[in-house]
């Protein structure tokens, strides 16, 4: 965590000295930036902050860090995939993970 933030790649908004939201650019390589841990706080879930938050965390990555910005999402996860919609992201593939 101390080298995301050290590295400008953890974003946060706070309100009144309350982390609200934040995300991390967890994997960063060949111009390419991998959103991971998405966080609202609880008490704000529901208001509509994470969208536009998610839309800002895509233009501060686009404009300093990386020309493309993915992120992967669980299917079932449908308000996270409805957020992500709304904030500019689409469906390129489908990822899989299987345990042995």
């Amino acid at each position: 965590m101390a080298q995301l933030i050290e590295q400008g790649h953890s974003l946060v908004r706070v309100e009144e000295g309350q982390v609200v939201f934040k995300a991390d650019l967890g994997s960063v390589a060949l111009g390419v930036a991998q959103v991971q841990g998405v966080w609202v706080h609880p008490d704000w879930r529901g208001r509509g902050l994470a969208a536009p938050a998610m839309a800002a965390v895509v233009e501060h990555t686009i404009a300093h860090v990386a020309p493309v910005v993915t992120l992967y999402v669980n299917d079932f996860n449908e308000r996270a995939v409805a957020t992500y919609r709304r904030a500019g992201f689409v469906r390129t593939g489908t990822f899989a993970t299987v345990l042995l």
